[in-house]
Order: structure tokens, then C-alpha cells, then sequence
């Protein structure tokens, strides 16, 4: 296939080598990814890193082997690796303080646990471990902070009030909050009302890349994170609230330095930032945060490994940088090459391109799909995506200006492609669970987390597969966020031997029951989403799949001048 990997000008100046020799293993679903991540992290002997959005070291381990072990969760994990003087390094995304407090909570509960499990290890082994929670650099403006002032000033002072009536039921509720705590009059250690301060620095871009590396070995890189919610397999029986489709890889071969070597640049980068960051939010409080001792990453010197695989790979990237404007709404995006990588594999595609997302909302992805449409008349569309935002069906959040803004950007996008190949060329499917709603389901409705008398099946992987012999695994949706603002982290594969495919039937079987034939074309996938919509017998339904519901999408959907549209 002509013409797939990268080169200068695509996205960036220096495009990631093109690696031959390689070796992937797809991970379908978590149940897959988790268990070979704690088998890989058990066997390890120097070093594992993580850069991950989320990260819950309670999150449960599922592996034969850590259980027999006597661990219980990533909280043991870690501790026996660093035990076996292996070393750790985590950088774990941090989110805004005051508009995202519950997300920023999580990133430092999530130190705080990691802190605390570890302070009776020996120091020799302590010091083995090494943790960044991070706000990416992309901040808003000074003149917008300004500007914004008296609302956010209230807003601050809204949230200060609720948190400290909540200290009565959770005395540690602000100790996961560092960002707050310069907005805080302290009394003996403990917060007792709000103060004026500064107007808060607002971070809308983030770190949404997913990966670790072992030993500069090996590398799982995908649209998963470390955590309970993320947990599910290909069963998809749990609650309804509790479905997540994902997709990831175990990657190993000459691909992996180059991982390696992106984890370093991003260490080294915010690490200063990181240590001025904290310095802020702690100055005049009551208590500090130690952070441990920190150093700069040095990429490991690993021995050549030789051909491990027929993977030829080029790992890609999205990296935004601050935006020197006093008026800035976002960063200004940098490096692109997951955006490139979009529009080269659905460009080469000449039969059938499978995209799975958890939003497409991008302008200029549905202009690449309507063109490869136009260029080729034998191509054939398949878009697997969420029905719904997960904070819009299960988290209440149905009322926010950004998730509706993001529908009708999606909503738009998709109904372009859609006109442009008509049903017979290109089809909209998501998924739903097998069993019919219960009596304590039917809350979700109004969310829109129930279709076709089942709750969805929330879908979260960031896949694009082309004619079977090309493949682009990430963790960046298709939208402006992912293309320009937030960090992300994927890679292009290619092989010859028929391993693409094979990946592909395999999804496509766990996803049909069984019921799509191995090449199955748009009309199979048809006649299955027409089967599924229009049977309510529990037990009838042939696999998860439906049409996805863009009427529902479009009306939900409003446009808001103001929101940028590379914020959703």
C-alpha cells in the first residue's frame, strides 16, 4: 500500500522513522489489555513508565499470575516492582482545578494512594519511583483570565463553600484538590472558608495519550487507560453504566525506542513546569506536597533485539504548544501527524475503510472520507461510534453548552459523509447490550443511554483499519481536540501477511456474535443493525450491533459561536 507513512510536511518537519521488523498484538478490550500489562510488568527488570490520562492504582488486577502473586491491586503492582528494584515513572494527566475539580480530585487521589502505599518501602526502593501529574501547557490567555474575573471568581467561591460543607463525611476532600488550596483560609492545618485570590489559569488542552513502556522493550499504545470504569470484556453483561469497547496493542521491535524516546521529551519538558506549578498552588497554604526526588529521564540503552515481527510501524503524534496571545483560547496546535495519518490511510483505502470512534466531529475528516467517496466508487464506509457521550448518558451532564456543541459538530460531519455515499456506501453503527432495559435502566432514557430497548454499550477506541492491510491505533479521536490541542500518541501499521485482517475478523466476530462473515461487506453489516434494531427477544439478537442514531444527535445538538470547536 503506497504512499501510508509520513513524511516531512506531514504534520510536522520530523516525522518518527518508518520501523521495519516489528511485532503488534492487538488487545481487544480491556480484558485483554490488563492482564498482559501486569504480566509484562511482573516479568520486568529495569524500568516501566506510564503516561496515561487516567490512572486508579486501586484499579483491580485480573491476571492469573499477579493473583497468585498475592496482589490484590496496581497498588501491589507497583510496590513489587519497585521491590525488585525495578523503576517507576508515572506521568499522569492533571486536569483544571475549578471547572474539572472532579477530574483534578482523581489525578492527585490517585498520587495521594500511590504516596501512601509506598512510604514504608526502604528509601533505596522508594526513591526507584517517580510521579508528574501535569497540566499541559496550552492555557488560556491572561486577558480572557481577566476578562472572566468576577465569574470566576464566583464560580471558585461556589465550589469552595460546597467542598468544605462536605469535610463533616470526607475530612480528606481537600487534600486531592492542590489547586485549590491558595483559595483557602487555614486554621490549624485545616481549611476553614474561602479567601480572594488570583483569578485560576484555565487548562483546556490535555494529556490524552495512553501508553507504558517496559524495559525500553516493549509498549502498549492505545485508546486505554488504568481503571475500574474502563474494565470490561467482549461479554459486555455488566451494568449499564459500567460498558466500555476499547481497543489497544502490545507493540515490541524498533518502534518501541522511538515510544521511549517520546515519553523522555515529555518528562523533561514538564518537569519544570510541574515543579512551578505546585509551587503556586502551595504558597501561603498550610501544607505542602512532597513531591519526592525528581530527575530528568534519559532513554534506556537497550540492547538490538533484531526482527521481532512483519510489522512495519511509524509512530505519530498530536502536540500543541502555548499561545503567546494575552487572548488565547487554546494552545496553538504544533504537530499534527495523527491528523495526517487520518487523512493518508483513508486516502489509500480502495475497498473498505472501518473506522471505530468515540466521536467524529471533524470537518476536515468528513471532507477526506467524501473525497476517498468520490475517488474510488467501489469504496465502502463502515463508522462504528459512541451513541452518546458517556457524560451525557450516565454522567448527567446533558445540559452543558460543550457536549452540545460536540453533537451537532458530529451530527454535521456524519450527515455530510452520509449524503455524500448514500446508505449503500456508507454506514453509521454503534452498539447496545443484548438484554432489554430493566426497571432501574429506564432512568437512562431521558440521557439518551438506552436505543432499541437496550442501555449502549459505551465505545471508546480510536481504530481505523483499510482494506486489511493498514491500520491506525491511538488514542486520539477524530475531532479538533485530538487533531490540534490535546497531546496524543499512535502509530501506523502495515503488514503483508494477512495479521490486519485477521485482527479485524476477530473484532468483527466479537462484536456479531459471530454472525458477520470474515470480509463481510456494508450490506452484512446492514442487515445485522437492521436485525438488532427491530427484535426486542433477549437471546434473538445477532451480537451488539445497531444503527447509530444521528437523528437523536442532531436534535440534541445546538451551536455555540463562542466554544471553540477544538475544545470538543
Amino acid at each position: 500500500m503506497q504512499g501510508l507513512f509520513l513524511e516531512a510536511g506531514d504534520g510536522s518537519d520530523a516525522p518518527f522513522p518508518v520501523r521495519e521488523g516489528c511485532r503488534v498484538t492487538p488487545l481487544i478490550e480491556s480484558a485483554e489489555m490488563y492482564p498482559r500489562l501486569e504480566r509484562e510488568i511482573l516479568k520486568a527488570k529495569h524500568s516501566v513508565w506510564f503516561a496515561f490520562r487516567v490512572l486508579d492504582p486501586t484499579t483491580k488486577l485480573r491476571s492469573e499470575e499477579a493473583r497468585a502473586a498475592g496482589h490484590d491491586t496496581w497498588l501491589d503492582l507497583i510496590a513489587d516492582a519497585l521491590d525488585r528494584g525495578v523503576e517507576i515513572r508515572i506521568l499522569l494527566t492533571d486536569f483544571e482545578p475549578v471547572l474539572a475539580d472532579y477530574l483534578h480530585a482523581g489525578s492527585w487521589g490517585s498520587f495521594t494512594a500511590l504516596q501512601e502505599k509506598l512510604a514504608d518501602l526502604p528509601e533505596a526502593r522508594r526513591s526507584l519511583f517517580q510521579m508528574i501529574v501535569i497540566q499541559h501547557e496550552g492555557e488560556i490567555g491572561w486577558g480572557w483570565r481577566q476578562f472572566l474575573r468576577l465569574a470566576l471568581r464566583k464560580r471558585v467561591r461556589r465550589l469552595v463553600d460546597k467542598l468544605l460543607g462536605q469535610q463533616d463525611r470526607d475530612d480528606r476532600v481537600f487534600e486531592t484538590r492542590p489547586g485549590l488550596w491558595r483559595w483557602l483560609d487555614w486554621h490549624d492545618g485545616r481549611p476553614h472558608r474561602w479567601k480572594s485570590g488570583p483569578p485560576p489559569r484555565l487548562w483546556p488542552a490535555t494529556y490524552h495519550q495512553k501508553c507504558a513502556v517496559i524495559d525500553g522493550k516493549k509498549a502498549t499504545i492505545g485508546g486505554l487507560d488504568l481503571d475500574e470504569r474502563r474494565w470490561d470484556d467482549s461479554d459486555h453483561d455488566q451494568a449499564a453504566d459500567e460498558n466500555w469497547h476499547d481497543v489497544s496493542s502490545l507493540v515490541e521491535g524498533p518502534i518501541v525506542a522511538d515510544v521511549a524516546r517520546h515519553f523522555v521529551d515529555c518528562w523533561n519538558r514538564e518537569l519544570p513546569r510541574f515543579r512551578e506549578i505546585v509551587q503556586e498552588w502551595t504558597t501561603g497554604a498550610a501544607r505542602e506536597l512532597t513531591l519526592g526526588a525528581l530527575d530528568e529521564a534519559v532513554v534506556p540503552e537497550v540492547e538490538p533485539t533484531g526482527i521481532c515481527g512483519q510489522a512495519v510501524t511509524q509512530l505519530v503524534l498530536t502536540r500543541s504548544r502555548k499561545s503567546g496571545s494575552v487572548f488565547a483560547t487554546g494552545p496553538l496546535p504544533d504537530i499534527r501527524q495523527i491528523e495526517a495519518a487520518h487523512r493518508k490511510l483513508i486516502g489509500v483505502a480502495r475497498n473498505r475503510i472501518y473506522i471505530e470512534a468515540q466521536f467524529f466531529r471533524s470537518k476536515k475528516a468528513a471532507g477526506w472520507a467524501i473525497e476517498a467517496l468520490e475517488n474510488n466508487p467501489g469504496l465502502e464506509l463502515i463508522i462504528l461510534i459512541a451513541n452518546v457521550p458517556e457524560e451525557i448518558a450516565f454522567l448527567g451532564q446533558r445540559d452543558q453548552p460543550v457536549h452540545k456543541h460536540g453533537e451537532h459538530l458530529q451530527a454535521r460531519a456524519l450527515g455530510q459523509i452520509l449524503r455524500a455515499g448514500g446508505a449503500d456506501r456508507v454506514g453509521l453503527f454503534t452498539l447496545t447490550k443484548l438484554e432489554e432495559i430493566t426497571s432501574e435502566d429506564r432512568k437512562l432514557v431521558d440521557e439518551r443511554g438506552i436505543a432499541y430497548g437496550s442501555s449502549v454499550i459505551h465505545i471508546h477506541a480510536k481504530l481505523l483499519i483499510a482494506d486489511r492491510a493498514a491500520c491506525l491505533m491511538s488514542s486520539a479521536n477524530i475531532n479538533g481536540r485530538s487533531f490540534e490541542w490535546d497531546t496524543e500518541l499512535g502509530y501506523l501499521w502495515q503488514q503483508d501477511d494477512g495479521a490486519i485482517g485477521a485482527f479485524r475478523d476477530d473484532l468483527w466476530t466479537r462484536l456479531s456474535d459471530g454472525h458477520l462473515p470474515p470480509d463481510a461487506t456494508l450490506s452484512d453489516w446492514h442487515h445485522i443493525a437492521e436485525h438488532n434494531r427491530t427484535t426486542d427477544r433477549e437471546g434473538d439478537r445477532k451480537g451488539f450491533i445497531v444503527p447509530y442514531q444521528r437523528s437523536r444527535a442532531r436534535r440534541f445538538g445546538n451551536p455555540y459561536w463562542w466554544i471553540p470547536d477544538s475544545i470538543v
